[in-house]
């Protein structure tokens, strides 16, 4: 019976040693998970914060582009103001000169003359202060957009530095991520948008300046109308019809500033119905001018150089002769108006919401992970504790000495239908002069993935 006693012993000390490679293995695959999870989270916290960066830069040149639109459009009133006061002041003078010799009229018209000619010196510098002041901030603008283009690169890497240490210290971006980064800023980033000027001929400018001259208030495009009685009458066979037409143009001048050129001006149409054997029975006249003014802001040109009868709210069409007389009494604000500044907007020509995705790969090395081997179990005599000294990793193709996560941020446009009144199935495509552009996480595929596994193993 004695030989049997320290049985139990040796079949307890078999199991002693399963149940503790079991929970060294269980301490070690948890350690992994956690880690695997924590890297994952610093990985999305990452890209999430370099992403939104991205964003921000779109939604701010969104917002500096929606200002120089409004700007430019100001820069037009201001130049439609000045033309109108001159033409306030020289239809004044036109109608006292005429009407000096009636009594108690003569006072009045000479009266308010000098009233249309008073305010107009003080309209004229206001609007000449005004284009200049607005030029400016447009230049400011411009100016900010090449800055927060530039500063939001560099912000990206130092970003996603911060973010990353402060979500897991012993984290890092791997080399291969690294490298992709640098070739998504220098080329994908820089190629979806860029700045575009006067001379660009891919279309940008062009969709820029129609968008400008198209957000133009009623009265600064067309102010022209006929004037009901009693300046506009008919008692056969004499009729008179008092027309005031002008309009503010934006004029292209090739690689020079652009024009904002207005013209305003007054006309009697005076006719008599009469018969000739010649001609037959018609209406004949034509028209009297009473006043005329205009305006421009930009390079030299004044309104003698666009001629067109649709320009100025058909102007030259519907009084000639006072449009012909309209450049003698045109103010220069030339110097205090650059023009359109360079602006950024989307490269693609192809309409999209979604701008080049971010992708990261974040790592972290086996040494600054808690396992079995930090406290040296089961490494004092690895040839009888081989077993004990089991790895960390799953059976992944990665490099034996770190983990590895890859994460990915998606920056795409959505506006809400509810945000501009459509209850259709039409939707907006991405652009540059709305600030929509928003983030969120997107799944890396399978390519992505071995790509990655790839690159980790030669670098």
């Amino acid at each position: 019976m004695h030989k049997e006693r320290g049985q139990s012993l040796v079949l307890g000390s078999v199991f002693l040693a399963t149940i503790v490679v079991s929970l060294l293995y269980l301490f070690n695959v948890s350690q992994q998970n956690l880690n695997k999870t924590k890297l994952q989270n610093s990985a999305d916290a990452t890209v999430i914060s370099g992403a939104n960066l991205l964003a921000r830069d779109l939604n701010f040149k969104a917002y500096t582009n929606r200002a120089m639109v409004a700007n430019h459009v100001a820069v037009a009133q201001y130049v439609g103001l000045s033309s109108w006061g001159n033409f306030a002041e020289k239809t004044g003078e036109n109608i006292a000169d005429v009407t000096s010799w009636i009594p108690l009229v003569g006072q009045i018209t000479s009266a308010v003359e000098g009233v249309l000619t008073a305010i107009n010196q003080v309209l004229q510098p206001v609007m000449k202060g005004a284009v200049f002041a607005t030029d400016i901030v447009n230049s400011g603008l411009s100016l900010s957009q090449d800055l927060m283009n530039a500063a939001t690169m560099v912000a990206l890497v130092e970003t996603s530095k911060n973010v990353l240490e402060a979500n897991d210290s012993d984290a890092y971006v791997d080399i291969a991520s690294a490298v992709g980064v640098g070739e998504f800023l220098l080329y994908d980033w820089v190629d979806f948008q860029g700045s575009y000027d006067r001379q660009d001929d891919t279309g940008r400018y062009q969709e820029h300046f129609d968008l400008i001259t198209n957000s133009v208030d009623p009265f600064t495009e067309n102010r022209s109308f006929s004037w009901g009685f009693p300046f506009s009458q008919t008692i056969f066979p004499d009729k008179v019809n008092t027309r005031q037409a002008g309009g503010t143009e934006l004029f292209k001048n090739g690689d020079e500033a652009e024009v904002w050129s207005a013209m305003d001006t007054l006309g009697f149409h005076v006719y008599h119905y009469s018969c000739r054997l010649t001609s037959g029975c018609k209406w004949r006249g034509g028209e009297v001018p009473v006043g005329w003014g205009a305006s421009h802001a930009g390079s030299d040109k004044d309104t003698t150089n666009y001629r067109s009868d649709s320009y100025y709210g058909r102007s030259r069409d519907i009084n000639g002769r006072a449009s012909r007389y309209a450049h003698e009494n045109e103010e220069d604000i030339n110097s205090y108006y650059s023009g359109l500044q360079s602006f950024y907007d989307i490269s693609q020509v192809e309409q999209t919401n979604t701008a080049p995705m971010l992708t990261l790969a974040i790592s972290k090395d086996k040494s600054d992970i808690t396992t079995s081997s930090t406290f040296n179990i089961g490494t004092e005599n690895p040839d009888s504790t081989r077993l004990i000294d089991i790895d960390i990793e799953e059976s992944v193709a990665l490099p034996r000495d770190k983990l590895t996560v890859l994460s990915k941020a998606k920056i795409y446009y959505y506006r809400d239908q509810s945000l501009w009144g459509r209850s259709d199935s039409k939707w907006e495509y991405g652009n540059l002069y709305n600030p929509y552009w928003q983030v969120t996480l997107n799944e890396t595929d399978n390519s992505e993935r071995v790509l990655l596994t790839a690159l980790a193993l030669v670098l």
